[in-house]
């Protein structure tokens, strides 16, 4: 089970400054953008932004999650959301009454890109047995239930990159024990929001086809192909 414990209020992938460089060539509004076109671009790139996380199949702000999970008797857990920003508490059950939290040192973000949580001591198989009578010089056989897997282990961590803006170090003790408060979010995700934003303004403008001095661009649907946006978010994409 997934839970959101704490979320931003949907951040944006990208500002104006960059869109209207993209369209406009300037980073400011000035004579040539009028306040309603400023007001359309901020609605669209709310709009790319949810896109892009639709795109690659997760949240891609910093949120933080509390997380049960089943192990494979390895020394790692895999865990839902990445990429993984910090570890806040680990624990080897999910039962008030016997649950026992990990300390700090007894555990480490192995990858946080690809959301692995290691322990040297490992995190045990948590596949559930039946057993039943068997040889008595051998003693008890088990055997596995199928589709029967506990999930005991239970991760609170925040995960996702930091948005433009950065986070408040004094925001909570999520923040506090976060690695950096700094922006983290790439570039090439950033990048995809405002060629998506341009591409929707072109629609919206209904531009088909322009011409610079000796240079002409006929605008044609890409249908079967990946369009610019979609090509920079495709190594972010997450497996189904």
């Amino acid at each position: 089970m997934l839970v959101v414990c704490v979320s931003s209020t949907d951040p944006d992938y990208t500002t104006t400054g960059p869109v209207l460089l993209e369209l406009f060539g300037q980073t400011s509004s000035g004579d040539a953008v009028s306040a309603t076109d400023i007001r359309r671009i901020s609605d669209l790139i709310r709009a790319a932004s949810r896109w892009a996380e639709t795109y690659v199949g997760r949240p891609l702000g910093l949120q933080v999650y509390s997380e049960t999970l089943a192990a494979a008797g390895d020394n790692l857990l895999v865990l839902g959301r990445r990429p993984v920003h910090a570890v806040l508490r680990l624990f080897d059950s999910t039962a008030s009454c016997d649950a026992t939290e990990l300390c700090s040192t007894d555990y480490r973000v192995e990858d946080a890109e690809a959301g692995f949580l290691g322990r040297d001591k490992g995190f045990a198989w948590t596949a559930q047995e039946i057993w039943g009578k068997g040889d008595f010089s051998l003693g008890l056989t088990g055997a596995l239930l199928p589709g029967h897997l506990t999930r005991p282990w239970m991760v609170e961590y925040g995960a996702g990159y930091v948005p433009i803006g950065g986070i408040d170090s004094g925001s909570g003790n999520w923040a506090t024990q976060a690695t950096s408060t700094s922006r983290t979010l790439p570039d090439d995700i950033e990048r995809a929001v405002v060629f998506k934003v341009s591409e929707w303004w072109d629609r919206l403008s209904g531009i088909r086809s322009e011409r610079v001095g000796d240079l002409a661009v006929e605008y044609t649907d890409r249908a079967g192909t990946l369009g610019p946006a979609e090509a920079l978010l495709e190594p972010y994409r997450s497996a189904l």
